[in-house]
């Protein structure tokens, strides 16, 4: 842990691990959306897109 950590969102944290615990609790689409696309850990950018397609099922659903 570096640090900075202390002081960055847990979607800016160094360990991935912790930003993948952040997906998972997240529902902000748009945030997530932005991860898919820039996070640099690949595990973390498949899991974001998973939550992003099951929050938007879960719009359509609810719709």
């Amino acid at each position: 842990m570096n640090f900075k950590d202390l002081f960055v969102p847990r979607y800016l944290h160094s360990n991935p691990d912790v930003r993948l615990r952040f997906v998972e609790n997240s529902a902000d689409v748009h945030l997530l959306k932005q991860m898919t696309e820039k996070d640099p850990a690949a595990a973390v950018r498949e899991a974001a897109t998973a939550r992003v397609e099951r929050l938007r099922a879960k719009q359509r659903k609810a719709s």
